[in-house]
């Protein structure tokens, strides 16, 4: 059995629970309590059997990397194909910065090396390549970021402060309120907010619907491909394929439009 597929993470109900904790800021104790389990490290054990670790960088659970690769931290936070291109040039035998920096487009090596530092890497003389720094900033880095903030703070308030009132119409009251409505919004919604956020957490549990009327017959065309899936997935997940067709529509027409008809129809959102 290939070993990537051993190691691929499994959402189960728990999992998801555990997951689901650690969004709302629970922390590993709180939800070992909660789930009866002795203390955090069974909650770990737990969670390394369903294939997550303890990352103690991000203070969450992520799934483990496969025994057989060599992980790199820097390949999960890479937010451009630049970086990503950068720190593979690097991992080649006899690589150099100069000749580096030209290829990507760099007038030299230390704007090369400006450009990774902005993004969040460092030098590492060990490995001859740019790595993801974490935890805290040196001393230096830290008065220079906080002087940074300060300007853009004391810009802010001279920009707003004097005409909040005229740019916006409201008075600062007014925009509370605004702000409280909006918070009220992301609590009504909290339970759909999790679930986009924590990744699986909708597999395996498929919402069922009471809806009112009588059954009808209703002929649609459809690919065989599609055809072929929704009977797998009736089969595999033992639901039928009028349920299925039933969800899917409902789900759409709440997602694109008709939200208040389908809560008026079915009575819940």
């Amino acid at each position: 059995m290939d070993i990537r597929t051993e190691k691929k993470p499994i959402y189960d109900e728990r999992v998801n629970e555990i997951l689901r904790g650690m969004v709302e800021g629970k922390t590993r104790d709180e939800l070992a309590k909660e789930l009866g389990h002795k203390n955090y490290k069974t909650l770990d054990i737990y969670m390394r059997r369903k294939n997550f670790m303890w990352d103690r960088y991000k203070q969450a659970y992520v799934p483990i990397h496969t025994s057989t690769e060599k992980w790199d931290p820097s390949k999960d936070l890479m937010k451009s194909s630049m970086e990503s291109t950068i720190l593979s040039l690097f991992q080649k035998e006899g690589a150099d910065a100069k000749t580096i920096a030209k290829r990507m487009g760099f007038q030299d090596h230390r704007e090369l090396a400006t450009y990774m530092r902005a993004k969040g890497y460092k030098w590492c003389s060990d490995t001859k390549n740019y790595v993801k720094e974490y935890g805290k900033l040196d001393e230096q880095e830290r008065k220079y970021s906080e002087s940074e903030m300060k300007v853009v703070e004391n810009s802010l308030e001279e920009q707003e402060g004097p005409s909040i009132t005229n740019r916006t119409g409201h008075t600062p009251s007014n925009q509370l309120d605004q702000y409280l409505s909006l918070l009220e919004l992301l609590e009504r919604n909290r339970g759909r907010l999790i679930d986009l956020i924590v990744p699986g957490s909708e597999s395996g549990k498929v919402p069922r619907y009471a809806v009112p009327g009588v059954f009808v017959t209703k002929s649609v065309h459809m690919t065989n491909t599609l055809d072929q899936l929704v009977r797998e997935y009736s089969k595999e997940k033992n639901i039928s394929q009028r349920d299925i067709f039933a969800v899917a529509l409902i789900e759409f027409f709440k997602r694109y439009g008709y939200e208040r008809e389908i809560s008026t129809l079915i009575g819940k959102m």
